[in-house]
């Protein structure tokens, strides 16, 4: 674990709360147009699920889940990255 994991550990799980809570937002509000907007906001990894979408599993589901350990991935290479120009510095 890097020195900035270890410092603040809860970085690493910011940007996939903020998924995970707009993905409960929009299933237990039923807003329609929310889906929409959260397609925008994860326009790369979208692309890609659109492909690998489950026919007899909910796709707000699938995305949601699969969306939010793409969030923690980004959120994990983003603190990766920050500590490593920190150590050059």
């Amino acid at each position: 674990m890097s020195d900035a994991n270890a410092r603040n550990p809860l970085l690493a799980f910011l940007l996939p709360s903020i998924h995970f809570g707009a993905c409960l937002a929009i299933w237990f509000g039923h807003i329609q147009r929310g889906w929409e907007y959260l397609l925008f906001i994860d326009f790369p990894f979208s692309v890609i699920m659109a492909g690998l979408m489950f026919r007899r599993v909910n796709q707000l589901i699938s995305f949601g889940i699969l969306g939010t350990l793409w969030w923690y991935f980004l959120s994990s290479m983003i603190i990766r990255w920050i500590s490593r120009r920190s150590v050059k510095l």
